[in-house]
């Protein structure tokens, strides 16, 4: 039942990696164009460059897409296809983004901070958020992940902030305006 997901985002993102290439973002659709950018179904990313820039990777294949910010503060999207048909639940993802945290930053997983968790809104509607902190290498990061559950697909939507113990205002404005960006075919 638990396949690729189980290495998902933190394994990567405790030492924040670059994402494979996704087809390019682009503006927002005028009404009767063709849709946003794919990154894989059913998500689709309706950025503008240069907010979010998409970035090629070279080592993680988990991660769907990675764009840099102007403000040097990672975002980054994993889709999987693998959902609550599957026995996923929000818990779980969020034991397991905690658990590779924990693995990459060699430290048990209750030593990690969560900073704050809630739910913020997704393509119009209300989903799990919540924000921790790790140090991986001797730089501490603030990860602030949002989890969109479906019947067959999972989508998580982090940034990552280098350097720092605290979510900042900063980091939470672009978190806010990574998910705005966010369209998902259902």
């Amino acid at each position: 039942m638990i396949k690729a997901w189980t290495m998902l985002v933190v394994a990567a993102l405790g030492a924040p990696a670059f994402a494979q290439i996704s087809p390019k973002d682009g503006d927002l659709p005028m009404p009767g164009s063709a849709p946003c950018p794919l990154i894989a179904e059913p998500v689709r990313f309706c950025g503008t460059s240069p907010q979010f820039v998409l970035t090629p990777q070279s080592d993680n294949s988990e991660i769907t897409s990675y764009y840099a910010t102007p403000q040097g503060i990672q975002a980054i999207a994993v889709v999987e296809p693998i959902g609550r048909a599957d026995g996923l639940t929000i818990e779980r993802l969020q034991e397991v983004a905690l658990e590779n945290l924990a693995a990459a930053a060699n430290v048990s997983v209750e030593s990690l901070p969560v900073i704050q968790s809630g739910q913020l809104i997704i393509a119009g509607g209300p989903h799990p958020n919540f924000v921790y902190r790790g140090t991986v290498d001797g730089e501490m990061y603030v990860y602030s992940n949002s989890l969109l559950l479906m019947e067959n697909s999972v989508a998580q939507f982090v940034t990552i902030e280098g350097g720092v113990t605290t979510y900042s205002p900063r980091h939470r404005s672009l978190h806010l305006q990574f998910l705005e960006q966010m369209q998902i075919n259902q």
